[in-house]
């Protein structure tokens, strides 16, 4: 396992392979030095991007950043995820997490990433459920405010998202997380998105999982 701090948040890094001293060290070289790379394309952005609102007297808002970096995030999984395709390091298998977006490579012991959908602080009615992940990444949005009970219109809570990449990822449950609670319903079947909304109604909370989420989901 090789783990750290990067771009505001944690990073995990779980590989099965056999590996000598030179090559962990090769590895932990190459993470830090995509790492590097991301974090100054990450502090480039936020300072152009708070001259840019300093220049009407205003600051950068909470929630723009907190969305930069929810997709650096996602970026960084993909990069690293890339780096170790590219090099004769040949893991088995791989799984890269940063900031809670996943993404899985590779046949890992029982020939799958066992994931969790139940995400804190919110009920899950109809049970813990689990995703069987290979060659392919999780993304998980929130709301940066739940809304009040009883008192808003049904909207979503939640949006998890598995797509072969963690770009695509995130930019689906994006979309979805922004949409009305009918709308990100008809977004994740247009785009064929294997998605989970949650939805916060008058009457409690509902969970809809797309038809192409289903092959995803263990029994």
């Amino acid at each position: 396992m090789f783990q750290g701090t990067t771009l505001g948040t944690g990073y995990h890094i779980t590989l099965y392979a056999n590996l000598d001293p030179q090559q962990i060290t090769e590895i932990e070289v190459g993470i830090q030095g995509e790492l590097a790379i991301l974090e100054g394309q990450r502090s480039h952005f936020h300072r152009a991007a708070a001259m840019a609102f300093g220049r009407f007297w205003a600051v950068l808002p909470t929630s723009l950043q907190h969305e930069v970096d929810r997709w650096f995030h996602a970026l960084a999984v993909d990069r690293l995820t890339q780096w170790f395709e590219e090099h004769d390091l040949a893991p088995s298998a791989v799984m890269v997490e940063v900031g809670g977006v996943v993404r899985g490579i590779g046949d890992p012991s029982g020939g799958y990433w066992r994931l969790s959908l139940d995400q804190a602080g919110l009920p899950a009615p109809d049970g813990a459920r689990y995703v069987r992940l290979q060659d392919a990444a999780l993304v998980h949005r929130f709301v940066q405010q739940a809304p009040a009970p009883l008192v808003t219109p049904a909207a979503p809570l939640s949006v998890s998202v598995i797509a072969a990449d963690a770009s695509r990822a995130i930019y689906e449950a994006s979309l979805m997380i922004h949409a009305g609670p009918e709308e990100a319903l008809r977004l994740a079947k247009e785009l064929d998105s294997a998605a989970r909304v949650v939805v916060k109604t008058p009457q409690g909370i509902e969970i809809h999982h797309s038809a192409a989420l289903e092959p995803w989901l263990e029994p």
